[in-house]
């Protein structure tokens, strides 16, 4: 009689367990780094990053949220694309202007439609602004290149925290490769004079 009455118990027991089963732990992401590319050496005795971008930390702007935040990604750029090897009278600074994601709610379905669909809900923006600029001894900027670039995806309304983060991590990685792209070949136009 007693096994009986144990066997129910230790089934629900087990069912109630399983129920509240931890979620998934939080994902880990790969830093996002430019080791493997050449490096860029410039004719200057000293590298400078200024992030003049002041995130606001509130929504809609979400690169505060992002697990690779855009700003602190172009930093590790600077320190993995440019090397210094040359004058001690200029110095390079990377001037970080803008890296932003910002986020923009889009327009959804109501009523029974709205609850049959699964339509994309939120848009995010991701913008990235840079200047490598070469300042002489006195400050003077004596040479400049710059990137500006934008990429943008949706993300359905369903979406978990975590694919949300996985949205923005992808974004951020996008930008960072266009970033890179587009200033390396502005800085081989633009910079021609002052590479190594």
């Amino acid at each position: 009689m007693r096994r009986l009455l144990a066997s129910p118990f230790v089934f629900a027991l087990l069912l109630l367990t399983a129920a509240c089963s931890t979620p998934d732990p939080a994902p880990r992401y790969a830093e996002i780094t430019f080791v493997g590319k050449p490096q860029l050496r410039l004719d200057v005795g000293a590298i400078e990053v200024v992030n003049e971008y002041q995130e606001p930390l509130s929504r809609p702007h979400v690169e505060h949220l992002s697990p690779a935040n855009p700003g602190r990604t172009a930093e590790r750029w600077a320190r993995d694309r440019v090397s210094v090897g040359g004058s001690q009278f200029q110095r390079a600074v990377l001037r970080i202007r803008e890296a932003s994601i910002v986020e923009d709610r889009l327009r959804t379905s109501t009523g029974l439609g709205g609850f049959v669909k699964n339509e994309q809900s939120e848009r995010y923006t991701a913008v990235m602004d840079v200047a490598l600029q070469i300042l002489d001894n006195r400050g003077q900027r004596i040479g400049e290149a710059v990137a500006r670039v934008e990429r943008s995806r949706t993300v359905p309304e369903d979406i978990t925290l975590n694919e949300r983060e996985r949205a923005w991590y992808e974004l951020t990685e996008s930008i960072l490769r266009d970033m890179d792209t587009v200033l390396t070949n502005n800085v081989q136009q633009y910079l021609r004079r002052f590479l190594l």
